[in-house]
């Protein structure tokens, strides 16, 4: 791939290329690994040994069953909450089509008044028939002439 070049700079011209590779990084030392290994290994001994502790000192079932009711009193009290915002919703919508077919029909009702009223103080005029003349027409050839 051609370089780019960058224009000004103090170093003048420097050419950057697009998609080079990034320098791998230096690998880890054996003892730094040993060490990561050895603190993880210790704190996965020291979690479970404190799982085994923890029901001596607190009784599990009765967490558990008290987690479990409070989770199902929530999602309760959540789903009657959105059961009262939706019927919030759907009445504020009912309400604002209900004001929009009101403001409409005032509406057409007013310009059906105004046209009523504009045409009934004019006075009616007559137009004289418009005589309707014929055009003579070239007679019609018969089917067996028509090509």
């Amino acid at each position: 791939m051609n370089p780019v070049r960058l224009r000004g700079g103090k170093s003048g011209d420097r050419e950057r290329r697009v998609f080079r590779r990034k320098p791998e990084k230096p690998a880890m030392s054996p003892w730094r690994q040993i060490l990561e290994g050895i603190l993880m290994t210790s704190l996965g001994v020291g979690l479970l040994a404190f799982l085994v502790w923890l029901p001596q000192r607190l009784d599990a079932l009765d967490l558990v069953s008290v987690a479990l009711l409070d989770l199902i009193r929530g999602l309760q009290q959540l789903a009657e909450a959105l059961l009262g915002l939706g019927t919030v919703l759907l009445i504020a919508a009912v309400l604002f089509a209900g004001l929009i077919c009101l403001l409409g029909g005032a509406v057409r009702l007013g310009r059906g008044g105004l046209r009523l009223l504009n045409s009934a103080s004019r006075s009616p005029r007559r137009r004289r028939p418009v005589p309707i003349t014929r055009r003579e027409r070239p007679a019609r050839r018969a089917s067996s002439q028509r090509r």
